[in-house]
């Protein structure tokens, strides 16, 4: 029998998070199909930025000082009141609290989700199951905690920013495999029991589980199972549910060990009803409060108005949109199946869709109707791609069409509702193939001397009925400017982009007739004073506009915020506020907040880019604001993570697409918050191309996603069916700093908001401190942190002098004075582990441990075996409280999880020598 390897991975995440996609096609725009092309020999970049460094402090500094932080977040501690010697370890960004026992894992979560768990019960082939009884051998390691279970069975699990990793490794094939008696039944298996108050539902592909409720709500979606060998060859296996736990099968016959089996959990999932190919389910979504909007404007059905016939599909291309709704335990399900009252071949309805309260506008921009007004006659289709726009409303759960809209001067390939926007009584449709020459507000609808050069429509609700109210054009109207391209409107705010326009001034109200750079876009801002009547407030340019950037191909406003993205920017920073200057980043796109003040003067707040930024990846093809909260879409990016902050740095899916989510703190400063990725990333899915906002509620599209299910949280797996599409529903956790739990863009919080205390008001470590823990302890330093010894220097010589205050002080003021790093007036592992943070930033090296001696039984690290060695053995050697885990660190010289005379020899041949 040859010696193998079993390894067995499962990854847990916490249940978490539009404009209509960009086509070239769609537009007529060879400027902007070619955005990405030329620009590939500009000037390298001088350096990435990683956002904001803090005065006075190197990058490289800042850079190491943030990845200990990231570790320590996310360490393994153990519990210093239990008698079983248990770990835990908190997950911030899953806002999860898991308890490690040696007998298996509980997580409790921050929300009302309840807690869940699993216990490994048995492993091995039917008929052969070896029971797995007692508590494991426990060891912890940073972020990582090993179970020591029989010879050739390890479990371990890994907490990190992904989620909880749970894995098991054999090293060995258990007994049993290839008995006659077994035949098709000759599948490994391993047994785990559910711990919890939640239970455990089998999917119906059994590719994964889902933890329930009392009330059969979804709390956890446990699923995506893979299993693979170690010549990355797919296999069979199975994770069901029964009444004694979940059973994991897996069929390795033939294969390389090891092997490696990997689920994911996902809040929600949506599909369509009536899931098709080459829908493009997701190519635009919305979100207000929990309602969600989807349009897939290649669906097929013939059916008009609301839910009616989904299966005839004899209207190619027609369009449809679908409305999901959350109820109080947060359950989606679907509500409405949307239809065009005059549902044609080629009309793209849904093409944009947009969401406010209980009203929701779709557009489909290649009807045909020759109408115009509102509601006028919807059958004569001789203005082909004129375009139209519908809203619908709600009236007790029940969803009707109010109005159908057409331009004031609809026309043949205008192409009314390119976009749409909504917010209360107040909609904006963009039409990019509007060619009137006019300018400004209400101007001259009839000359059509400027080709595509786009208009934008602003449509209010009086009584529930609706009007043009006015007509809005660019301040410099030009051919082929695509004006209207995206729309987004807030209050009596609106934004248009015109992704193509062409001026080469830079950041508000610049000089808009100097058209010398090709396609670089603008934005444009509109507001409606107490009489109704709209006037342009401001002309936005990017602060580094460059040709074919695409700047406006997306907008949204929130309040006195709006954002815009740039697709096609080129520049090669990372983060908030990098070096705009390099353009060695060919379409990797960008994204621009600007804000109001109290006098109405816009400026320029932020400058985005992706934390991975690369070539090609869109960032900017979409984006949304809500309150403090921007979502940023780059249906380009292609890494094969799923989940929330996982690997950015694999690029092995193109085109999978990601999505950024960045949050505003009380100092008007930006930063990323997540990186959002879907739960079955794959390559060409287009996941961002879509992006909404609504609270603490974000929603992405995936429209050339492949999976054949339908509804809400249903099998990922099947790639049955191309470009069906797909959304997903992500929930953002509220950050509270002064909460004491570290979270988010926090470095420290101690339960405060209190600024000289070492974490000041906004949960940052003030300069001179290094802080701990939840609630975070922070260590004042007159000099340098973690520097007892005076000599400039965080060294062995420090650590020795803090290692000899453990073995002596006992209240001693002479020792406490100088190592009771945290003024709790005693010694203990805290003051260890906030001396550790010091020494880590100190040498800028992330993954550090504590000083290693270079001389076997040096306890202190003095480089020396001597009788302050002897002591600190001594001091061990009693049990002190507290101190038993540290001790064991240092002193259990044969690992038997105490330290006795075995150890005491060994120490004493090497402090005596030879």
């Amino acid at each position: 029998m040859r010696a193998m390897a079993v390894v067995i991975v499962v990854v847990a995440q916490s249940p978490s998070f539009a404009k209509a996609p960009f086509s070239c096609d769609a537009v007529d725009s060879s400027s902007l199909n070619e955005s990405s092309a030329g620009v590939s020999n500009k000037l390298t970049e001088a350096k990435k930025s990683e956002g904001v460094v803090p005065e006075g402090l190197a990058g490289s500094d800042w850079n190491s000082i943030r990845q200990v932080y990231e570790q320590n977040r996310h360490a393994v501690v153990a519990v210093p009141t239990a008698v079983d010697g248990a770990f835990r370890a908190r997950n911030p960004g899953q806002q999860w609290l898991t308890h490690f026992d040696g007998r298996g894992f509980v997580v409790k979560s921050d929300g009302a989700g309840g807690q869940w768990g699993l216990e490994l019960q048995s492993y091995g082939f039917p008929g052969h199951q070896r029971s797995i009884n007692g508590q494991a051998s426990m060891t912890a390691d940073n972020d990582r905690v090993t179970y020591d279970w029989h010879e050739g069975l390890q479990e371990w699990f890994v907490n990190d920013r992904s989620g909880l990793e749970h894995g098991f490794t054999l090293s060995s094939r258990p007994t049993g495999a290839g008995d006659p008696q077994l035949g098709k039944n000759d599948r490994l298996e391993l047994r785990l029991a559910v711990r919890g108050g939640l239970l455990a539902k089998g999917n119906a592909d059994g590719l994964g589980v889902s933890f329930v409720n009392g009330q059969g709500s979804e709390v956890v979606n446990y699923t995506g199972l893979k299993v693979w060998d170690a010549d990355k060859r797919l296999l069979s296996a199975r994770l069901d549910a029964d009444a004694t736990g979940l059973r994991l099968t897996v069929d390795e016959r033939g294969a390389r060990y090891p092997l490696t089996i990997d689920p994911i959990a996902q809040q929600a999932y949506l599909k369509a009803s009536n899931t098709g190919a080459g829908d493009n389910f997701g190519a635009s979504v919305a979100v207000s409060g929990d309602t969600v909007v989807v349009g897939a404007f290649l669906e097929d059905s013939s059916a008009t108005g609301v839910d009616g016939n989904q299966a005839n599909n004899s209207a190619v291309d027609s369009g449809a949109a679908y409305i999901f709704v959350r109820d109080g335990a947060g359950v989606w399900s679907q509500q409405a199946y949307l239809k065009a009252s005059n549902t044609g071949d080629g009309d793209w309805f849904g093409w944009s869709v947009s969401v406010s309260g209980d009203t929701i506008v779709v557009g489909a921009y290649q009807e045909d109707s020759n109408t115009t007004g509102i509601n006028g006659y919807q059958l004569d289709n001789s203005a082909s791609k004129s375009g139209a726009a519908y809203v619908f409303v709600r009236d007790g759960g029940v969803w009707s069409q109010q109005a159908y809209l057409k331009a004031s001067n609809s026309e043949a390939n205008d192409r009314f509702s390119t976009t749409v926007a909504l917010s209360g009584d107040v909609v904006v449709v963009g039409a990019t193939g509007e060619a009137s020459n006019t300018t400004g507000v209400n101007g001259d609808q009839a000359d059509n001397s400027a080709v595509k050069a786009g208009a934008a429509y602003v449509f209010v609700r009086v009584g529930g009925v609706w009007s043009q109210q006015a007509y809005l054009k660019a301040s410099n109207t030009d051919i082929i400017d695509f004006f209207g391209y995206s729309v987004s409107v807030s209050g009596d705010t609106v934004v248009v982009g015109a992704p193509a326009e062409e001026s080469n001034a830079t950041g508000v109200n610049g000089n808009q007739t100097d058209n010398s750079a090709i396609g670089p876009g603008a934005a444009y801002i509109f507001v409606r004073d107490s009489g109704g009547v709209w006037s342009q407030q401001a002309y936005l340019k990017a602060s580094n506009t460059d040709a074919r950037d695409g700047f406006g191909v997306s907008v949204s406003v929130s309040g006195d915020t709006v954002v815009v993205g740039a697709f096609a920017e080129a520049s090669n920073a990372t983060g908030v506020g990098g070096n705009q200057a390099g353009n060695s980043g060919a379409g990797s796109g960008a994204a621009y907040v600007f804000v109001r003040d109290v006098s109405s003067v816009w400026s320029q707040q932020a400058y985005l880019k992706a934390s991975n930024t690369d070539a090609g990846d869109i960032f900017g093809i979409s984006v949304a604001v809500s309150g403090d909260t921007v979502v940023v879409g780059a249906h380009g990016e292609r890494s094969s993570a799923t989940g929330v902050n996982g690997n950015q740095a694999d690029n092995n899916f193109f085109r999978s697409g990601a999505t950024y989510v960045f949050v505003r703190d009380g100092a008007s400063v930006w930063s990323q918050q997540a990186y959002l990725k879907a739960s079955n990333t794959g390559a060409n899915d287009f996941f961002g191309y879509s992006v909404s906002v609504s609270g603490d509620t974000v929603v992405v599209g995936a429209p050339e996603e492949d999976s054949n299910d339908t509804d809400v949280n249903g099998d990922q797996a099947d790639n049955s069916a191309d470009e069906t599409g797909a959304t997903y529903v992500f929930v953002i956790t509220p950050i509270v700093c002064g909460d004491g739990v570290v979270e988010g863009t926090e470095q420290c919080d101690d339960g405060d908001t209190i600024d000289g205390d070492g974490c000041s008001a906004t949960c940052q470590v003030e300069s001179g401190f290094a802080c701990l823990g939840e609630p975070s302890v922070c260590v004042p330093s007159d000099g340098l942190c973690g520097d007892l010894d005076d000599d400039l220097m965080v060294d062995g010589d420090d650590l020795a002098v803090l290692l000899a205050a453990f073995g002596r002080s006992l209240g001693d003021p002479r020792y406490d004075a100088i190592a009771d790093l945290d003024d709790d007036g005693s010694v203990t592992l805290l003051d260890y582990q906030l001396w550790l943070t010091c020494y880590r930033v100190y040498i800028a090296d992330p993954f550090a441990a504590a000083p290693q001696p270079g001389i076997p039984g040096d306890l202190d690290a003095d480089w020396d075996v001597d009788l302050a060695d002897l002591a600190d053995f001594e001091f061990c050697q009693s049990e002190p409280p507290g101190f038993e885990l540290p001790c064991l660190m240092k002193f259990d010289f044969d690992g038997n999880d105490q330290i006795d005379l075995n150890d005491y020899a060994e120490f004493q041949g090497v402090m005596l020598g030879p």
